[in-house]
């Protein structure tokens, strides 16, 4: 059917539908206008500490973004969140458009290591993908309560201890009153110059109660369709579209007052056309040192020291001019792009992205008295991703994922069991958490790629993970032992953490389909402890708090599952000590209610896990030519500092503005990588290093850390009556500073490396109780300038030779449509 069709016959249809129930009418009667309802900022409940309490009252530096917000702001994933939460960056991490790999606060995840800030769904951790770093399935911000960023190392109380943060996703649960809601959308996509629909969308929630204050259901379901903006001038294919659709179950059971069971299952799954990748340059003279020796024709240059004989016989040039095929050593590959702009695209791989993810968990609660709460959290979650990517984004075939649909670059199952006891003492001036958490993750995968025109790589590997850790957290009222310190607070909290690692892999490099590069294949385990901690003071008059906090981070060693030098199958955790003190108030100027909440912090980051190439010489092999792979190093030490704020003013009864502001400063105080790479290596010394040599790369701008966020929002509230309904306007600016996103390089040994610096405008206008109905209409629009700009470099200049970037979503466009009932 036509997507212009479907929005009008459902409207048609929900028109006739009668429009309010005579519940839901006296109701309304009942409350007062919008404007009066939000005159006055509302309370913010957040989990951050593993239970619920008000935002004002907990000391830690958390954002969040409640279910109307998301909704208003058209956030339906993490890449939505640019620019909105300081210190949060939302990027591709030089992988797939699709990775959308969150950084807070400068640490975030490395290829082929655990991530540094986890994403949580109803406080369970999603199944990552351990390679790509993916988290979790399309379609996770459908139906959420609320999002909390918690910022900084956590230290106690999350199931897997990161060095960055927390995502926390909060889904709706069941309420006892019967309501659906139905949601139809459409959205116009802008596709060189011209604006054509482009997209679908469609939701259905049904909020059931089954027993009478006892138990209920809450069922939903996505589904989300929009072309691409990117084309394949020879096959037709549209890349950077989106295609997934997702289903939810809730079960709420309150047999009594002291017990709950919450039971909810999701699933989800995605199915694109893959990333759109633009060749920007190539690297002529390390294709002419890496190609002949990746195919076995630089065996005389290694036997004879001092000969090199491809830069002067252009032996790579030759190659890629042959099989590229091209004329002049692939600058016309180039040219052609360049011609054709950045939204038309000749590649010879055949992009696809199919993830499929799935997670069935249960909170149980029993209060075994006024004093003591029982709590059980227990999960089983699955990722399995497989995936074509064109990296070097050409029709040469100079780095290339090539895995059949069939053949899974990941297959993750992960259980997870946490058990809390939460209790009060000492008249309630003492609140406390004690508890352990468990967690087994067992994964595996195929890796099928093409490299340098020649290389055949075909990688397997399998993990599993095991993890288990006691933890205890408690909250101290100093005022119970005198008047003196009377909201005066001390928080103490300790985990011991134990991860058990053990990998198999395999890996097989083969040049021109008959020269071995790499045959080999290996086992191995690891092992590591860590106690981590949180201490803080903060103190509470009337509306204000202020805090201070230490906190100590920590993110698991490994298994290197792409590594060929034995001495580098392993590596270590990485750790950092978090120094923060902060501010949250709510309070009026004039007759102005605002809300200001500010934190500046200071981390000091150690054993830092850095990715890069690997390389061994077999002495059993009397080949000279070196084994290539990649592995994860600990490289040295770090630190980030920065300052954090929000800022909620209701300026006008019917006007709010939202403002976020972050600033960071990070620096490398040691970066020393013993180097693997094919060819020579620029440092911070200003020479190109050999293989072998110990790389200073403490120059290097720390990577995906703009120095300046922030984000301007006036949300107007235009009329709010029961005969004519709710209009409210919203109007967003967002800006994110240049970000440097390669991880090896300093800027002039990696072309590309800075990420620039972009603004966009957001805006959207919805009638909600249209005419008195229950019918709602928002109109919509992104990145409303139309701004194209760079957000990934494929940082492959010193490793397969070229440069390649991946560039922003256009100006889209939308309307949706959603009947509400209740």
């Amino acid at each position: 059917m036509n997507s212009y069709i479907k929005p009008v016959l459902l409207s048609a249809l929900f028109t006739s539908i009668s429009p309010l129930s005579a519940a839901q009418t006296a109701d309304s009667k009942q409350q007062t206008s919008v404007k009066e309802r939000r005159s006055v900022l509302e309370e913010v409940v957040v989990t951050a500490r593993r239970t619920e309490e008000n935002l004002q009252d907990v000391p830690v530096a958390i954002s969040t973004i409640n279910s109307d917000d998301l909704r208003r702001e058209q956030i339906n994933s993490p890449q939505d969140l640019q620019g909105r939460v300081p210190s949060l960056v939302v990027g591709t991490g030089s992988q797939m458009r699709n990775t959308e790999t969150p950084t807070i606060r400068g640490q975030g995840a490395q290829f082929g290591s655990s991530p540094g800030v986890v994403m949580y769904m109803a406080e369970v951790a999603l199944p990552s993908d351990p390679v790509a770093n993916y988290q979790g399935g399309a379609g996770k911000f459908f139906d959420l309560s609320n999002i909390q960023v918690l910022k900084g190392s956590q230290g106690t109380l999350f199931g897997r201890n990161t060095t960055g943060g927390a995502l926390l996703l909060e889904p709706h649960k069941p309420e006892n009153n019967l309501s659906f809601r139905l949601a139809a959308g459409v959205s116009y996509l802008e596709d060189v110059g011209s604006a054509k629909p482009s997209g679908e969308s469609y939701e259905a929630v049904l909020n059931l109660p089954i027993i009478d204050e006892k138990l209920a259901a809450r069922i939903g379901g996505q589904v989300y369709k929009r072309d691409g903006f990117t084309r394949d001038v020879i096959t037709n294919k549209d890349y950077d579209d989106k295609n997934y659709w997702t289903a939810r179950v809730g079960l709420l059971w309150n047999p009594n007052d002291r017990f709950e069971n919450y039971f909810m299952g999701v699933y989800s799954k995605s199915d694109d056309n893959g990333t759109a990748t633009v060749i920007e340059e190539i690297n002529r003279e390390g294709l002419n040192q890496a190609i002949p020796a990746a195919a076995g024709l630089g065996l005389v240059s290694n036997l004879i020291p001092g000969l090199d004989l491809a830069q002067p016989l252009n032996l790579g040039c030759l190659i890629l001019n042959t099989f590229g095929p091209s004329s002049n050593c692939g600058q016309d590959i180039v040219d052609e792009q360049g011609a054709r702009g950045n939204r038309s695209v000749q590649l010879s791989g055949d992009p696809q992205d199919v993830l499929k993810s799935s997670t069935v968990l249960d909170k149980f609660s029993f209060d075994i008295n006024d004093n003591l709460t029982l709590r059980n959290i227990a999960s089983y979650s699955t990722l399995v991703h497989s995936y074509r990517w064109d990296l070097d984004g050409s029709r040469a075939q100079l780095n290339e994922f090539i895995n059949p649909e069939d053949v899974n670059n990941a297959d993750v199952s992960t259980y997870t069991e946490e058990l809390q006891l939460q209790g009060e003492a000492l008249d309630k001036a003492l609140s406390y958490v004690v508890g352990a958490y468990y967690e087994k993750t067992d994964a595996k995968g195929r890796i099928i790629a093409k490299s340098l025109l020649f290389v055949d790589v075909n990688q397997e590997y399998e993990q599993e993970k095991e993890s288990y850790a006691p933890f205890f957290q408690g909250n101290l009222d100093l005022g119970y032992f005198t008047d003196s310190l009377a909201g005066l607070n001390l928080t103490l909290g300790v985990r011991y953490t134990v991860d058990k690692t053990f990998g198999r892999a395999s890996i097989q490099q083969l040049a021109a389909g008959l020269i071995p590069l790499v045959d080999k294949s290996f086992t191995t385990r690891i092992r590591n402890t860590a106690i981590t901690y949180t201490a803080g003071l903060d103190y509470k008059i009337n509306e204000n708090l202020i805090y201070g906090k230490i906190s100590r981070g920590y993110k698991t060693g490994g298994v290197a599952t792409i590594a060929v030098n034995p001495a580098n199958y392993t590596y270590e955790p990485e750790y950092v000590t978090n120094y923060e003190i902060g501010q949250k108030s709510d309070f009026t100027l004039g007759e102005i209610p605002l809300r200001l909440n500010t934190a500046l912090y200071y981390t000091d980051y150690a054993d830092l896990q850095k990715a890069a190439p690997d390389s061994f010489v077999d002495p059993a092999n009397p080949s000279p030519v070196p084994q290539l792979g990649q592995a994860v190093f600990n490289v040295g030490k770090a630190w980030v500092a920065g300052f954090e704020m929000d800022l909620t003013a209701q300026i006008l009864p019917s006007l709010m503005l939202v403002a976020t502001y972050g600033y960071t400063k990070a620096e490398y105080e040691e970066y020393d990588l013993l180097y693997g790479g094919a060819t020579a290596q620029l440092d911070c010394s200003g020479e190109a290093k050999e293989r072998g040599n110990v790389l200073d790369l403490s120059c290097l701008p720390f990577q995906t850390t703009p120095e300046h966020q922030y984000s301007i929002s006036a949300r107007s509230f235009l009329m709010g009556s029961d005969e004519y309904g709710d209009i409210e306007a919203s109007l967003t600016y967002t800006f994110v500073d240049e970000q440097y996103s390669a991880q090896l390089s300093p800027p002039e040994g990696e072309p590309g490396a800075w990420l620039p610096s972009f603004g966009l405008v957001n805006a959207s206008v919805t009638w909600n109780r249209f005419f008195g109905s229950a019918l709602s209409l928002q109109l919509y629009g992104s990145n409303l300038a139309n701004k194209e700009y760079r957000i990934s470099n494929s940082n492959q200049w010193n490793l397969t030779y070229f440069r390649s970037s991946i560039y922003s979503e256009p100006r889209v466009l939308g309307m949706q449509l959603s009947y509400d009932w209740q």
